[in-house]
């Protein structure tokens, strides 16, 4: 998660309109949804590779290995395609490869491959306060918005006290066995819940302190948004929309 966030403030694309990048994902994630698998999907993956990979320059190594996760879920979930089971009878169950799971998998594997490439464009170009204010901008309550704020800084915060308490239990051997290791992560889990209350208390008296009436204005410094940007955007969507339905017309 940290190396995300770090890429996102550091690619090529770091210094564009957060509206920009938000509108071509969202553009190519309704192009994923909407066009045929074959070869709308393919299409949309090809491009959104070529847009990360290529153009933000996100690293190739980090990208494979946040793919490895969304491509677990998903050879667990085209098993069943692939196999279809019949109950011959009373204790006998029939495994066999069903007629049309491969095509059926292959569908779903285009799609979903399609519709992750497009989040993580997204996640790996555009930092979260940058999203967020589009969000803003799209009339999202501000509440939501704020929420996500601040559950997302407190992330980094919990994740760096684990980190610290972590490192001290294991200077002093709190997990040299399995025994110690069971005792310690059930303190550290005590204590990080502890944390989060006092924290979470703490920021709330703040906040009410402040007058805080659910929305915390801060200085946008992200790059504006061009009509160029917008043209281009929607040029490229639309020449991926037009390649796939051409080419599912051809074949």
């Amino acid at each position: 998660m940290k190396t995300i966030d770090r890429i996102a403030y550091c690619n090529r694309l770091a210094g564009r309109s957060a509206a920009e990048k938000t509108a071509f994902c969202m553009g190519m994630l309704v192009a994923a949804l909407v066009l045929p698998p074959w070869p709308g999907g393919l299409l949309v993956l090809v491009v959104m590779l070529v847009a990360t990979l290529g153009i933000a320059g996100v690293p190739t190594g980090v990208y494979a290995r946040m793919m490895l996760g969304p491509l677990a879920f998903l050879a667990v979930g085209i098993v069943p395609l692939l196999v279809s089971v019949d109950l011959g009878g009373r204790w006998v169950v029939d495994l066999h490869w069903a007629p049309d799971g491969a095509e059926l998998a292959l569908r779903v594997t285009l799609r979903s491959l399609a519709a992750v490439s497009c989040l993580f464009f997204l996640s790996m170009t555009t930092p979260v306060p940058q999203v967020l204010r589009v969000l803003r901008r799209l009339r999202v309550p501000a509440v939501l918005t704020e929420v996500a704020l601040l559950v997302y800084r407190d992330v980094w915060v919990f994740v760096d006290t684990v980190r610290s308490i972590r490192a001290a239990q294991a200077s002093r051997l709190g997990y040299s066995s399995l025994r110690s290791s069971y005792r310690s992560l059930g303190m550290l889990a005590a204590t990080l819940f502890g944390q989060a209350l006092q924290r979470a208390r703490t920021m709330d008296s703040g906040l009410r302190a402040r007058n805080w009436q659910g929305e915390i204005r801060v200085l946008d410094d992200g790059a504006a948004a061009s009509l160029l940007g917008f043209t281009v955007v929607t040029a490229v969507v639309t020449l991926t929309v037009a390649a796939s339905l051409l080419t599912a017309w051809m074949i």
